[in-house]
């Protein structure tokens, strides 16, 4: 018997040492993720929601109430509205930056002491995006349109 709790001993001592290395966040072994921890491997991503060139920040959630969507044969139009705590500058260097990525041309940028518009367009295509900075959250509010095939000539 006392055989076996000598050499049943270390071997839970092994095991346990094991256990605690495995739980430490490591580079991920493939070569997609090489560089990143389990952690940052897995964050949801930022995403498209109703206009597949119109990226919105996974810090910001959507409020469906106060968003509205209207998709004819002519055009498609939506107010989307968004709250989150995220820095306003940060908020507006996003859009800035991922907006031109998706080939969107800024009009305007137009700033006062808690709002920035910025306005965007594209061949058939327009959007405004208004950001409230309030103490507690931020608001963010998307104006887009697109018209749909150039049904609008001539009529």
């Amino acid at each position: 018997m006392r055989t076996f709790i000598k050499t049943l001993l270390p071997l839970l001592l092994v095991g346990l040492l094991a256990a605690c290395n495995a739980t430490r966040t490591s580079p991920a072994p493939s070569g997609d993720g090489a560089g990143q921890t389990a952690e940052t491997q897995y964050q949801e991503p930022d995403y498209y929601l109703d206009f597949d060139d119109i990226m919105i920040p996974k810090e910001i959630s959507y409020i469906n109430d106060e968003s509205y969507k209207l998709d004819n044969t002519k055009f498609r139009a939506a107010i989307m509205k968004f709250k989150g705590r995220v820095e306003i500058l940060e908020l507006v260097q996003y859009f800035l930056n991922n907006m031109a990525k998706d080939n969107w041309k800024l009009v305007s940028n137009n700033k006062a002491a808690t709002v920035h518009v910025l306005n965007f367009e594209k061949f058939n295509k327009s959007c405004v995006i208004q950001i409230n900075d309030s103490f507690a959250t931020s608001t963010t509010t998307i104006f887009a349109v697109e018209v749909k095939d150039g049904e609008l000539k001539g009529k």
